[in-house]
């Protein structure tokens, strides 16, 4: 059963603007530790401002499926969306952001993610058992 739909659209213009005035310490804000190291295997300035745009807005989209934004708990570093082997986004949560989705009773997530040169969209579904 569907438990909650969320969509969000980033303009990489800004995060791009974004990451050249404070560098690292952006992606330390918004990122967590597997997403880092995945970053960190992105060659030049555009796939990595692509990277964080395109996870920025699953952590957007996320927020708005369990209906809470980022507030009430939910922290940008507790959500961490990685690809597969194949590149296939997918979501894990930690910490608080984990104990809500369980208190809401969404037990999966699908992800869906497409950019252009502009702008990144994720669509994001949560699902009980």
């Amino acid at each position: 059963m569907i438990k909650g739909i969320g969509i969000d659209s980033v303009e990489k213009d800004r995060v791009s603007k974004i990451f050249s005035k404070y560098g690292k310490k952006f992606p330390k804000r918004i990122l967590g530790p597997n997403e880092i190291k995945e970053m960190g295997s992105k060659s030049g300035a555009a796939q990595q401002v692509r990277y964080l745009s395109n996870n920025f807005a699953c952590k957007e989209a996320l927020s708005k499926t369990l209906g809470l934004g980022f507030t009430n708990g939910v922290s940008l570093k507790e959500i961490e969306v990685l690809r597969d082997g194949k590149g296939k986004p997918y979501i894990v949560l930690s910490g608080n952001t984990q104990k809500i989705s369980n208190k809401l009773d969404i037990r999966n997530l699908h992800v869906t993610i497409t950019d252009t040169r502009d702008i990144s969209t994720a669509f994001v579904i949560g699902e009980s058992l």
